[in-house]
């Protein structure tokens, strides 16, 4: 540091010390009960993967059909198995496995998220182990939609988009809610410093990951002819590697300190009736 800089930076230590000039402030936002939203952009060998096993699952008359678990009023909603997508191999692995890296990010970013500046040092080092539960396709068509809906039996769930048509203007252009997905958060509708509601048009490769209970819907869309909107959909769960292991241990333990089994009594009984 030169002269003239050194002066420099005495004139706005000395404003800084008056009150007068430039303060620095420590802060660090602490926002452990937000609901985080992710949105990741699916590289093209994704895309062209997740179209290719959902191109099989549908051309499979086979198939089994989800939507009874579901609740979208759409009528072709199959599952995906697990095993087709730990088999297909991309730049970076399996599918399977590129898509549960991304969620174990994505619980990374939000067991931070909770953390404040006193406990995050002993979150940041808590190894996690993920689980992918079902996922199935949504093979959405003109006038089909999701209501308002929580996923359950899980920790967070996802949607991808693969295949999007040219949709029909909206009846209200300045209401362009056709075919958009609408995530309701906690935030007060009144506030201006939080909001409640995100609406989003989805495009080609958007993968939304979010909380099981974030509630969220989809509006129906119109277009000029037969053509489908296609995602996919899977729920997952977490635990941390500590929790699951001592579970385990647990489980043992109960398993070595079970009673014998009953033993079945036979259907005779003798009785010794000798004095």
């Amino acid at each position: 540091m030169n002269r003239q800089q050194r002066r420099q930076q005495a004139r706005l230590e000395r404003k800084a010390v008056k009150g007068g000039g430039v303060t620095h402030l420590e802060v660090t936002p602490l926002q452990p009960w937000a609901d985080v939203l992710w949105r990741v952009m699916l590289p093209q060998f994704m895309i062209n993967a997740m179209l290719d096993i959902t191109d099989k699952v549908l051309q499979d008359p086979d198939r089994k059909n989800w939507g009874d678990n579901l609740a979208g009023q759409i009528q072709d909603e199959p599952l995906i198995p697990h095993q087709m997508m730990m088999d297909y191999k991309v730049a970076e692995g399996t599918v399977f496995h590129w898509l549960m890296n991304v969620i174990g990010e994505y619980v990374k970013s939000c067991s931070m998220q909770q953390a404040t500046i006193y406990d995050a040092d002993k979150i940041k080092d808590v190894q996690w182990l993920t689980q992918m539960k079902s996922a199935w396709i949504i093979s959405q068509w003109e006038g089909e939609y999701n209501p308002i809906h929580v996923h359950t039996e899980c920790a967070m769930s996802t949607v991808m988009y693969l295949k999007i048509p040219e949709f029909l203007p909206s009846t209200k252009p300045k209401r362009d809610d056709d075919g958009c997905i609408m995530f309701i958060g906690a935030g007060h509708a009144g506030s201006r410093l939080t909001r409640n509601l995100l609406k989003v048009k989805p495009t080609v490769g958007e993968f939304f990951i979010f909380p099981a209970h974030l509630q969220h819907c989809v509006y129906p869309f119109k277009t000029d002819g037969d053509f489908e909107r296609r995602s996919v959909s899977f729920n997952a769960d977490f635990i941390s590697k500590a929790e699951y292991e001592k579970q385990q241990e647990m489980a043992k333990e109960q398993q070595q300190q079970a009673p014998p089994p009953i033993q079945q009594a036979p259907e005779k009984l003798t009785f010794n009736t000798e004095a």
